[in-house]
């Protein structure tokens, strides 16, 4: 969850750094795959680029977590990919909005409203925080993200999971488009064998080896679709070499592993970053974009690959 001090911090913090090259691109940043060089999708040897999600866009202040500038400034400064929220409102339109009832420091004046319980011009009439910025649509996002890059959508609600996969379909973002889920919620979907499943893919959450180990007893194309497995406070994983055993095992399954930073902004310096990608992760998922950067083009670059 998002607190107003880690707010504060990370607007600040956000501030101090100055833009990156908008020029940055390559086949990995507007799709997940179809094309050469996508990376995504494929295994880890036949494509190891380091990759970076930034958590909620490149956000301060000025540009608000979940907001349209903060996801043009992830794009400007280099992301990979960008993570938004999903919530479904009282229409059944994909609101990239993180909290319900609406939080505070997120919309004073829609502070306490529910997005279930919004249309979607009630939700695009919320300004955000102390800006004139408005909460967007799940479909605007992904219509600007569209031959930019790669969009994530972290699914605040099991249920929403369905309307968030007919979202990318009817938006034809299956290749450019992916849900964070749990791991419970991804097997649940796929013996449920809700519509559409098998055409959308997933980022994986998983909390520990036995969540790795339940993963492992799907067949081959269901494990394609849970192209990554988001080691969640893997920190805390038990024993030396677990994560490193657990990433091994990721990999073997045909998958990529994704570190996530601390989420305080301050803490996730470009050495922890370096850190986690130096354990053998191969996507940072980062709540610190110029410091995900940094680390990105020292590792790319140690690899040999252009445009790190």
């Amino acid at each position: 969850m998002l607190f107003l001090g880690q707010f504060v911090l990370f607007s600040c913090l956000v501030l101090a750094f100055g833009q990156s090259d908008p020029g940055y691109g390559g086949p990995w940043r507007p799709q997940l795959e179809g094309v050469d060089g996508a990376c995504w999708t494929e295994s880890v040897a036949a494509c190891n680029r380091a990759l970076v999600i930034v958590h909620g866009g490149d956000w301060n202040v000025q540009y608000p977590y979940d907001s349209m500038p903060a996801f043009q400034r992830g794009f400007d400064n280099q992301a990979d990919a960008v993570k938004g929220d999903f919530r479904v409102n009282k229409e059944k339109t994909g609101m990239v909005m993180h909290s319900s009832p609406v939080e505070f420091y997120e919309s004073p004046g829609c502070w306490g409203k529910k997005v279930e319980e919004m249309t979607t011009a009630e939700c695009e009439q919320c300004k955000m925080e102390i800006t004139s910025y408005t909460f967007i649509s799940a479909p605007e996002l992904l219509s600007w993200a569209a031959g930019k890059v790669n969009v994530m959508f972290c699914v605040k609600l099991d249920s929403d999971i369905p309307r968030a996969i007919s979202t990318l379909i009817e938006a034809n973002a299956t290749h450019r488009a992916f849900l964070e889920i749990g791991v419970g919620a991804f097997l649940n979907t796929v013996t449920n064998k809700v519509l559409g499943w098998d055409q959308v893919f997933y980022i994986v959450e998983v909390g520990s080896t036995a969540d790795i180990q339940a993963l492992s007893s799907q067949p081959p194309e269901v494990l394609r679709r849970a192209f990554l497995a988001e080691f969640n406070n893997w920190q805390s994983w038990p024993g030396p070499n677990s994560v490193p055993d657990d990433i091994a095992a990721v990999h073997k399954l045909g998958l990529r592993a994704v570190g996530p930073t601390d989420s305080d902004a301050w803490k996730a310096t470009e050495k922890q970053h370096l850190a986690i990608f130096q354990l053998g992760f191969d996507v940072v998922y980062s709540w610190n974009l110029a410091n995900a950067v940094a680390a990105r083009v020292q590792i790319n670059t140690q690899r040999g690959l252009p445009s790190p």
